[in-house]
């Protein structure tokens, strides 16, 4: 079956014509505006870090999303990211929907400003999730209030600074799809500097790799076990590939991988994992 503009399928393991295995394909160039073809439905969310990405990539990835959000800082963060660019730049940036959150870091000045420009603003002072937590959750309620069919969500976020907070950010990607807080369809990335990534569930994934990601010589992958031990893990398309490997902290985590240059990475993991990768033509 197709689903979310990503091909994801279901097909019987080879010698196991009983065992079903989950295999997703992944082609972030789709998602990212790499290409000319960019007919994917997503929803972009700018949490509380600085905006570094190449101006001409947020203001084309930006404007066309289904669904715009600024969560609390990252509102402020916003404002100082369009003051950067020509008046007649910021004339062409499409205003949020939502601007979302605690309010414990947005200012009132920037707050009150929103507010008269029309976007919706809804306070979630709740304080047993995060606020990039909460965000998807009145994203999926605005979703469905308006009828929007959503098959992504990119977090604008970073990973520098608070490990702790870098931590939460990976937390709801799990929430995302354990508690149900989005259609079971929809996936969700963090989009941090010039590097996207998003979890792989037990399965068989095969990972398109843009073509300026492999011709960057410095470009970089990871393979990170997330929560629990992933029992094994093989894959293909890397410089140091994983042959029915564990993952596990204490012990082995491929961080710092490479490609060998092949258009695609396939990888078999038992459990879940985080897969990294740069993208070099975002930042």
């Amino acid at each position: 079956m197709t689903t979310n503009g990503l091909l994801c399928k279901q097909r019987s393991a080879s010698g196991c014509p009983n065992k079903i295995i989950k295999c997703c394909h992944w082609d972030i160039t789709h998602l990212m505006g790499c290409n000319s073809k960019n007919f994917v439905k997503y929803a972009v969310i700018v949490l509380n870090r600085p905006v570094l990405q190449k101006s001409n990539f947020i203001k084309k990835f930006w404007n066309n999303a289904c669904v715009k959000m600024t969560v609390d800082g990252g509102t402020n963060r916003w404002e100082s990211f369009l003051e950067r660019l020509p008046e007649d730049e910021q004339k062409s940036i499409q205003q949020p929907d939502l601007v979302t959150g605690d309010f414990d870091s947005i200012t009132e000045e920037i707050l009150q400003k929103y507010k008269k420009k029309g976007c919706k603003v809804v306070h979630t002072p709740e304080q047993d999730h995060t606020d990039f937590t909460k965000a998807l959750m009145e994203l999926n309620k605005h979703s469905r209030e308006h009828e929007i069919e959503i098959d992504h969500v990119v977090a604008v976020a970073q990973a520098s600074g608070r490990i702790d907070q870098i931590l939460g950010n990976i937390q709801t990607l799990y929430l995302a799809k354990e508690k149900q807080l989005l259609s079971s369809k929809t996936n969700v990335y963090i989009l941090s500097d010039d590097a996207v990534s998003w979890l792989l569930f037990p399965g068989d994934h095969i990972i398109f790799i843009p073509e300026e990601t492999r011709k960057y010589k410095r470009s970089w992958c990871s393979l990170v076990p997330m929560g629990e031990v992933c029992k094994s893990v093989t894959t293909s398309g890397l410089k140091w590939n994983l042959d029915n490997s564990t993952l596990k902290f204490g012990e082995l985590v491929s961080t710092s991988n490479a490609f060998d240059g092949s258009e695609k990475v396939t990888v078999r993991c038992s459990h879940t994992i985080l897969w990294l990768m740069n993208m070099p033509g975002v930042c």
